[in-house]
């Protein structure tokens, strides 16, 4: 286990506190054949010594003391070296078949669990296991059972006594093979409940209430660990994990530390119980399915010291279908975007499977060991509690939002309770996946990509063959030309995979899950989806899904920020009009440029004049114009109507009719003038020493710039006035 643990000198790795074993069997069902057929109760009962439990405890004070973080051992190893042909009672049943069993008595044990160096079942015959009435059964374990390396382990018996009833039906031939090698004696932290409380804290919510509701595949992948380690005995937690080639190979994993000190023959002993969970929110007991033996894969060898702590395994054979087990998907990114909230699985003190929720994001944190190789968890209130982690609840997941793993758990504060809860540790995926070390041995990355492909987010996969159903809906089917849809993927299950193609969209093709799409034409469009998953790939095309609807045409108007320039001078226009345009013409009558695409330019004007400017705007459904004649005046910019020393001339500009007052000028014979820019005459009035005012008529006269001037007898004066249609 854990020797130490840098600066968490506070801190306590959930690990196997409290063993509790319901109803559950690691076996086929079925009931004794000594309970069903009437047999004598002669048989053999073997009384072992048991072991010296003030050595142990005195073992046990000190590996505690010098090291606090460690799981608590709970129970040891008795030597046995039993089988079937030394050992035991044969009884005949008269035509159907005969009975073997064998009693096994280690005196003040808590609980009996028996570990077999060579098990061989021949089909049609069935072990049982029970205690000494009946109360609890195991089995029957058949030929399903059995292991290729011939080691196996069944679970603990409560008390200090297991009997071994094996049944050979009359027409079996091949005898069958229980060669025991020793029994587990629980001594501590060991607790059976049978319709009573739970086994874990109070605060611990069963996958059945409603925070499991969303997280239901993710739940068939964890399972129960029962962990052998030489002569010593823990629970610790774990979930099967996919890989990219979706082939079901059934890998598992936990932490580091719940094997640490394990070989190869240790593992070969370990049981996985899947499915041990309530059916009810409130229930406490569950039957399970269980696998047993394993191999080492890849792990931390530093056990968090130096590393994320994940240990990989995959089991000695294959999962039974009937299991309705499931792989989950990992997340091996260093990122917590998907990690706002979500769920953490596992089985504390060995108890049925439970559910705890966090709605903050996980947090990257140094905090364990001084590298970036945890996340750190903080657990949220929910409709029926707080639910934390607790011993035995070491190497369970951690998902992200979407149902795929992030990390394993390595353990949190010491003072952890359900009235003071621990913020929790997760190795996360993303160190664990290659930053441990070089070796296949070390890290995640050559057993769960063993093709190489770089992916990032691999989907779970159920056990069973289940090719994609593809489907989906749009925001809306009926819009505007212009409008963006939004497609939302409804395809089951476990897809990874999507091709879409949208008849008249922009973009035409993609890949993404839920995409944006642009409509830009009008008319009905076809969208179709093809979907991939580990097991096939399915289509859907929706025919004429999308109408799009002509755009109303938009509506052009403009300004400019002036109208009366001097020459040389510019001119910024601004675009208003309404309805999306998407181009622009414009015209510039004596401008430079004369011309521009822009929505908003700027035009020079040189020449002295009056103007027309034009646009022509667009939009998905259209062009209209607005032309506005004579907008802009070039070289008028000095004319104001304010009197003059010598004759004042309003309006001005005007539209064709000026009135002339003479203010200060003494007329005798005087004369009016009207010249346009070039010097032309194009009016004259005579004047007398009676006239004060006068009309002026130019309403047959074009647009311009024009020049009046006065002689009044001695002088001549002058004033420009612009006409504007």
């Amino acid at each position: 286990m854990k020797k130490h643990v840098q600066l968490l000198t506070s801190f306590l790795i959930f690990s196997f506190l409290t063993i509790s074993i319901g109803v559950a069997q690691i076996s086929n069902g079925g009931t004794p054949y000594s309970s069903m057929f009437q047999t004598n109760n002669n048989y053999e009962e073997l009384v072992f010594s048991s072991p010296d439990l003030q050595t142990i405890t005195t073992e046990d004070q000190i590996n505690d003391a010098e090291n606090p973080n460690a799981p608590h051992r709970m129970g040891v190893s008795v030597k046995i070296n039993k089988n079937n042909h030394n050992s035991g009672t044969w009884t005949d049943i008269e035509g159907v078949g005969k009975i073997w069993r064998l009693q096994l008595e280690i005196p003040e044990a808590l609980a009996l669990g028996v570990y077999y160096d060579d098990f061989f079942i021949p089909p049609g015959g069935e072990l049982f296991l029970y205690n000494h009435d009946k109360t609890q059964v195991l089995g029957a374990y058949t030929s399903l059972n059995n292991p290729e390396d011939k080691l196996f382990a069944t679970e603990f018996i409560e008390g200090d006594v297991v009997i071994l009833e094996y049944f050979q039906p009359n027409e079996i031939i091949d005898e069958a093979v229980i060669s025991i090698s020793e029994v587990a004696y629980a001594y501590r932290e060991i607790d059976f409940i049978y319709n009573h409380e739970r086994s874990s804290w109070y605060c611990m919510i069963n996958v059945a209430c409603e925070e499991g509701d969303n997280w239901e595949n993710q739940i068939k992948g964890v399972a129960r660990m029962s962990i052998k380690i030489g002569g010593s005995y823990y629970w610790c937690s774990g979930s099967l994990i996919n890989n990219t080639s979706n082939d079901r190979t059934p890998y598992f994993l936990s932490a580091a530390h719940c094997g640490e000190g394990s070989n190869s023959n240790d593992r070969n002993q370990w049981i996985f119980y899947f499915n041990y969970q309530a059916s009810t929110c409130s229930g406490n007991n569950s039957s399970s399915n269980s696998i047993t033996g394993c191999a080492l894969r890849a792990r931390d060898g530093s056990y968090a010291d130096d590393g994320s702590d994940f240990d990989l395994v995959e089991f000695n054979g294959s999962i039974p279908n009937s299991y309705d087990v499931y792989y989950n998907g990992w997340n091996r990114t260093n990122s917590a975007d998907d990690a706002g909230s979500g769920v953490g699985i596992h089985h504390p003190a060995g108890d049925i499977k439970k559910i705890s929720t966090y709605d903050t994001p996980l947090q990257p944190s140094t905090f364990w060991n001084g590298l970036p190789s945890h996340w750190k968890l903080l657990w949220a209130e929910t409709i029926n509690g707080k639910s934390i982690m607790q011993g035995g609840s070491s190497g369970s997941p951690v998902f992200d939002s979407n149902g795929l793993i992030m990390g394993d758990l390595t353990g949190g504060f010491e003072s952890n309770s359900c009235t003071t809860p621990s913020p929790a540790y997760y190795g996360k995926i993303w160190y664990s996946w290659d930053q441990n070390g070089s070796t296949a041995a070390t890290r995640l990355k050559d057993w769960l990509d063993p093709d190489n492909t770089g992916i990032e987010k691999l989907q779970g996969v159920s056990w069973e063959i289940i090719p994609p159903v593809a489907d989906y809906i749009a925001s809306s089917t009926i819009i505007t030309q212009g409008d963006t849809v939004f497609f939302t993927d409804l395809s089951e299950p476990g897809v990874m995979e999507w091709d879409w193609v949208f008849e008249g969209g922009n973009p035409s093709t993609s890949s993404e899950k839920n995409p944006y799409v642009i409509f830009p034409d009008t008319g009905y469009f076809d969208v179709s989806l093809t979907v991939v998953n580990a097991d096939g790939s399915d289509s859907e095309i929706k025919s004429d899904y999308i109408y799009v609807q002509p755009m109303s045409l938009p509506v052009t108007d403009f300004e400019a920020n002036i109208t009366m320039v001097q020459p040389g001078g510019n001119v910024s226009f601004s675009d208003l009009t309404t309805g999306d345009p998407i181009e622009w013409e414009w015209t510039f009558v004596g401008g430079s440029p004369a011309t521009s695409a822009n929505q908003n330019p700027i035009v020079r004007y040189s020449t002295i004049g009056v103007y027309d400017v034009t646009l022509v705007s667009t939009n998905l459904g259209g062009s209209t114009t607005m032309i506005k004649e004579d907008y802009i005046i070039v070289g008028a910019v000095d004319i104001k109507e304010q009197p003059s020393n010598t004759f004042t001339i309003f309006p001005n500009p005007g539209n064709g009719i000026f009135t002339i007052i003479l203010d200060n000028i003494d007329t005798h014979d005087g004369w009016i003038q009207i010249a346009d820019n070039e010097g032309n005459i194009i009016k004259e009035m005579e004047l007398s020493s009676q006239d004060k005012k006068m009309i002026l008529n130019l309403t047959d006269t074009p647009s311009g710039l024009y020049i009046v001037r006065l002689f009044d007898g001695n002088n001549v004066y002058s004033e420009k006035i612009s006409l504007i249609r």
